[in-house]
């Protein structure tokens, strides 16, 4: 069954974020994807350090604690790449390429899904 949650703060608007907590889940992540909308993004947990073999577009990869807190983004990971995660990261959030910027999210900053 599908997981969904709302990311409410730390944005300009809301966020529908599938929440990616299984094996499974998490090894397909957007792999089936041809795009990713603005209003969407997939928070992979627990995940660490990400790649971006077989995507067909880039993301922006937020690196979050297990309160939230932003550790580290990567703006505009295109396909074929890797991207290793900071200390402490518990899940990682990816977002349409341009989308962290554009919603205000910033290092620091806790995000709070509901």
């Amino acid at each position: 069954m599908a997981n969904y949650l709302t990311l409410t703060s730390g944005t300009n608007g809301p966020i529908n974020v599938f929440l990616a907590n299984t094996w499974l889940t998490r090894l397909v992540g957007l792999l089936n994807r041809a795009h990713l909308p603005l209003t969407e993004g997939l928070l992979l947990q627990p995940c660490g350090s990400v790649h971006s073999m077989g995507m067909r577009f880039a993301i922006d990869v937020i690196f979050l604690d297990k309160d939230g807190k932003v550790l580290k983004i990567k703006e505009n990971m295109r396909p074929l790449r890797f991207c290793f995660a900071p200390k402490n990261t518990f899940s990682v959030l990816e977002l349409a390429s341009g989308n962290a910027k554009r919603t205000g999210i910033h290092l620091e900053q806790t995000l709070k899904f509901v």
